[in-house]
């Protein structure tokens, strides 16, 4: 609605989940698909439809050291482990509706085994 005022001082919380599981964006938004955030595909869509970070002046400062070091961890664990789901996570995961940061409902378990 363009005819929305939001009032100086009013504090915006942005539905990050919603948007990044919006058909609009996203078809079929609930199958895993690596592949929605090839480089061809970033082009095509809204570049504010993925925003794990935010936007903008008050961009996360630490995404980039947040980032690598994800991928760090995860080449090191890859390397040494193989990784099984246990039969203690629910499936279909369903995230928690009510949690600030993106999580699912019970936990995701996994069970590793040294390679």
């Amino acid at each position: 609605n363009l005819e929305t005022v939001i009032q100086k001082g009013r504090r915006v919380i942005v539905p990050i989940l919603g948007v990044h599981y919006d058909e609009e964006y996203y078809p079929d938004p609930h199958r895993f698909d690596p592949e929605r955030f090839s480089e061809e595909n970033k082009r095509t869509r809204h570049q504010y439809s993925h925003i794990p970070f935010g936007e903008g002046p008050r961009i996360c400062i630490g995404m980039r050291f947040g980032l690598m070091q994800t991928k760090v961890g995860l080449v090191a664990l890859l390397r040494n482990y193989r990784f099984t789901v246990n039969p203690k996570t629910v499936e279909p995961i369903k995230m928690a509706i009510n949690s600030f940061i993106l999580s699912a409902d019970g936990g995701i378990w996994l069970d590793s085994h040294k390679i």
